[in-house]
């Protein structure tokens, strides 16, 4: 038919854009040896093509709604590692449990945003043109309550929701609500929404609508603004350049770099490819936020240099207890991470969006002590706060993806991650206590069940919570690794002291 053919000559059109773009990405890291031309000459010619192809040759997404990293969420049976489980689970937690009906009335809010009102169609053989489409639906039936009785069940049911499969009827929004009350304990109500219809940052203006401040104002969303960085004025231009070279080699090489080789942290380099084994458990652990600002007012470091360095230490120490084979070898230990940088947006009203890449980075592991792993942990980060892997990243996946070359673009993604172990965040959240769904909340955890363990640094009203999930086929004793990281925090705040 006319519409298939188009269909077929779009996509063809697409790939020939997509070779294209692949030819200055060879040339520069080596498969074309024109060695008459500089490293200047290679750099300046690469980049400008990349440029003029992406400007003038990459179409417009059809549905001006979507996003490289919803498309690909959205096509995971296609793009993602097998068994992949997409939801966001996102736990506040209540001494006194708000009503059902509190809980609905509130969720209303969700009804001003397009993509809670919306199913995703997934475009398979080019999801590229992968959309939304509005649809109609019984909002209450989004919405559940369960009893429970005592910590022990709450735990369960709790683990259930975070890491099991989330599925919804087909033609009905990708989330839901559900109260577990808690008949001798802390209660919660459970938010689970697909990772395709935002990501934290595009999705927290939407939680605020559920909350007040404690004497009943509205509450306001937090902002956040890229921090100056200190000596960044006045860079010169070999160590901008230097800077600009080392991204890229990072980018390009990371797909077949070494892979993480601490045995009792991640197994992956011993399996062909990398997959979702369903074997996850949930922990968590919850400390005093001012633990970590006396250190960073003793040390100078900032709290992400010190939760890094910290989590490192934590898991060193995990490793010398389970008696880790690399340690007892003259090999350098290697554990890395994948860090979700969140992507400049503009916040339109009724619109979320997945504006996010994975920068990857080395855990200060191979230190033997705190001051050491600090001062790593600072580097690492300087350096990626002064990098262009953000907007690289970002460039290469959106551009890609117009281009019909979503599939290679999964395919060394994946690569990279079978290479990493952790996927780690560190979120700063609301100072003050706030009421969401007519309650005083207490706490709040997000946890996510990705095919790498998941670590998420929260904080909320002067607490900070660490929650994890992990792949026990790896890690066989994941209380050990909180048990760790809890006697790290004791050392470091002696050592601030």
């Amino acid at each position: 038919t006319p519409s298939e053919l188009s269909t077929m000559l779009t996509g063809m059109g697409r790939r020939v854009f997509g070779s294209l773009l692949m030819l200055p990405v060879l040339w520069y890291i080596g498969y074309f040896d024109w060695w008459l031309l500089a490293r200047m000459q290679q750099l300046i010619v690469t980049v400008t093509t990349l440029v003029v192809i992406a400007v003038f040759a990459s179409p417009k997404w059809p549905d001006p709604d979507m996003d490289p990293v919803s498309a690909i969420i959205i096509n995971k049976d296609k793009l993602l590692p097998a068994g992949s489980i997409t939801h966001l689970t996102l736990v506040f937690y209540f001494d006194d449990c708000p009503s059902l009906a509190d809980v609905i009335e509130s969720a209303r809010a969700l009804l001003e945003y397009d993509r809670f009102c919306s199913v995703p169609v997934a475009e398979p053989s080019a999801i590229f043109e992968s959309s939304w489409r509005k649809v109609e639906f019984e909002f209450e039936e989004h919405f559940g309550e369960r009893k429970v009785n005592g910590d022990e069940e709450f735990e369960a049911v709790l683990t259930t929701f975070a890491l099991k499969h989330f599925k919804q009827p087909e033609n009905s929004p990708l989330w839901r609500f559900d109260v577990l009350r808690n008949t001798n304990g802390r209660s919660a109500v459970v938010w689970r929404l697909d990772h395709s219809i935002g990501d934290g940052i595009g999705i927290l203006p939407v939680g605020y609508k559920f909350a007040t401040t404690m004497d009943g104002k509205p509450a306001k969303p937090m902002t956040f603004r890229r921090k100056k960085i200190k000596g960044k004025k006045g860079v010169s231009l070999t160590g901008w350049l230097n800077t600009v070279l080392k991204d890229i080699k990072t980018v390009t090489s990371l797909a077949n770099g070494p892979f993480d080789n601490l045995e009792t942290i991640n197994r992956n380099f011993k399996k062909k490819a990398l997959e979702h084994n369903g074997k996850r458990v949930r922990v968590d652990f919850e400390f005093d936020l001012s633990d970590i600002k006396n250190i960073r007012k003793a040390t100078g470091f900032t709290i992400n240099d010190i939760v890094v360095a910290l989590f490192a230490g934590a898991c060193r120490n995990y490793c010398e207890k389970m008696k880790d084979p690399i340690l007892g070898k003259s090999e350098t230990i290697k554990m890395t991470g994948l860090a979700p940088f969140a992507e400049p947006r503009g916040m339109r009203p009724g619109k979320i969006q997945n504006k996010m890449v994975f920068v990857h980075f080395a855990f200060p592991i191979a230190y033997k002590t705190i001051k050491e792993r600090l001062q790593a942990a600072h580097e690492e980060f300087d350096h990626l706060k002064r990098s262009i892997q953000v907007p690289l990243l970002s460039f290469i996946t959106e551009t890609g993806t117009k281009l019909g070359l979503e599939a290679a673009l999964t395919a060394e993604n994946t690569k990279i991650w079978h290479r990493t172990s952790w996927v780690f965040s560190n979120v700063p959240g609301p100072q003050e206590r706030m009421v969401v769904f007519g309650k005083e909340m207490v706490s709040f955890k997000p946890f996510y069940c990705n095919v790498l363990h998941q670590a998420i640094f929260f904080s909320y009203a002067g607490r900070m919570s660490l929650g994890l999930v992990l792949d026990t086929e790896s890690i066989a004793k994941p209380k050990l690794l909180v048990e760790c990281f809890k006697q790290e925090l004791e050392d470091a705040k002696k050592m601030a002291s």
